[in-house]
């Protein structure tokens, strides 16, 4: 459990709310409330682009509610706790399960609706993956196309001679750290570029195109799983210069105005102007369902093939394990990585029993997807970064035992 109070409301609070409420954006991580909020209100803050599709029909989940509130799931280390324990503990502000594709649970937290938009975090790469999955399919570019001549700007940085492929599965190599709580690391030079984090430098907030070009490499591509969320700007780059159009433009027609999506939609752009395709998209609970509905369904949904089936069947397929095992040694967290892998911006975990993949995003934004179960579970938070460390594993595993749970209900 947890005694932190994300859901403070003395955060803009008030007609106009009185400065110590006020939120600036170069410190919405500062401290848990202003995360929270900020999860929920950021374009608010924020410059953004629409990508809702308002002209399409809404695709339906059909309810089947179930009270799965007091339902025993295991923790990594092998202890239990309820689903309503687990959801309060780790900071959830909302959670939708689907079954065969209907929503048997579905509950919100901390001040947060059904029509709500939430920051997505990184399981907005998973979008990425999804529009690069239909270029590939249309021969717009191939995943083993260097990522230098659709983007020439990056000929001399480490891009250079890095492929699609290797963007897509956090395989570049690259010096670059990922961190985001010490001003020195890369990943927090990316946050200041966006304006959440104090800037530092004349050109904060920025371009992270133009960071791209400045990157080094280090080491050989393919050879370790590098977690690089700049990795993902460059695959967005290279799919606007190879089609001519925007991130947002390209996410609207190739994937969101497929999903039958009820609410609005977004995704946050950089000092320049730039969509954040690493982490700033943000939609409702329920049409992030719907997108995990339709991954679970081999990229078909309402009679449609949104993404190309044998795109998700490569994922649950052909991850490099050996290069996540080669990463996973130097961590330190003493968690069980056996039959782990990381394919096309998804996490997957191969067991003898089935092979679920997840869309996993910072302070506990998740789409866990089983497509032999036939569940899905999304999941917005807004946890601080220590707890969200701690229970990671957690979640994934009672999502693991909430699938297998299901299935002998449905049996």
């Amino acid at each position: 459990m947890t005694d932190v109070n994300v859901a403070d409301d003395r955060v803009m609070r008030g007609f106009p709310p009185p400065p110590e409420q006020r939120v600036r954006l170069d410190q919405v991580y500062a401290e848990p409330r202003l995360t929270h909020w900020y999860m929920q209100h950021a374009r608010e803050m924020s410059r953004t682009a629409d990508v809702s599709s308002r002209r399409q029909p809404v695709v339906e989940l059909p309810l089947e509610p179930l009270d799965l509130d007091t339902v025993r799931v295991g923790k990594a280390d092998g202890a239990t706790w309820t689903i309503r324990e687990m959801l309060s503990g780790t900071c959830v502000d909302g959670i939708a399960v689907l079954r065969q594709g209907r929503l048997v649970y579905e509950r919100y937290f901390h001040g947060m609706r059904p029509e709500t938009p939430h920051l997505y975090q990184s399981v907005t790469k998973a979008l990425g993956s999804c529009v690069a999955a239909n270029l590939v399919e249309d021969g717009v570019f191939g995943v083993d196309d260097a990522v230098a001549a659709i983007v020439p700007e990056l000929a001399g940085s480490a891009y250079g001679d890095a492929t699609v492929r290797r963007l897509l599965d956090m395989s570049v190599g690259i010096k670059y750290e990922d961190e985001l709580d010490k001003t020195e690391y890369d990943g927090a030079r990316l946050c200041r570029l966006e304006g959440v984090q104090p800037a530092l430098a004349d050109d904060e907030p920025g371009s992270a195109y133009d960071e791209a070009i400045r990157t080094q490499k280090e080491g050989e591509h393919g050879a370790v799983f590098h977690y690089v969320s700049l990795n993902t700007f460059v695959l967005g780059w290279a799919m606007e210069r190879a089609t001519g159009l925007s991130v947002p433009e390209l996410i609207r027609t190739h994937l969101w105005s497929k999903l039958g999506a009820e609410h609005d939609a977004y995704i946050l752009l950089d000092g320049a102007g730039s969509a954040q395709l690493e982490g700033g998209f943000a939609s409702s609970l329920r049409d992030m369902a719907r997108f995990g509905l339709m991954l679970c369904q081999g990229g078909l949904l309402d009679g449609r093939q949104v993404v190309p089936s044998g795109w998700l069947e490569d994922v649950k397929r052909n991850g490099d394990k050996a290069a996540f095992a080669a990463a996973a040694k130097t961590w330190e967290d003493g968690g069980d990585y056996s039959g782990c892998s990381y394919r096309s911006c998804f996490w997957v975990r191969e067991s003898a029993a089935h092979t679920a993949f997840s869309a996993v995003g910072w302070l506990g934004q998740r789409v866990y997807v089983n497509p032999d179960a036939g569940v899905v579970v999304a999941m917005f938070s807004s946890a601080p970064q220590k707890l969200y460390e701690e229970w990671g594993a957690q979640v994934f595993q009672a999502c693991e035992d909430l699938a297998r749970m299901l299935t002998r209900e449905d049996g």
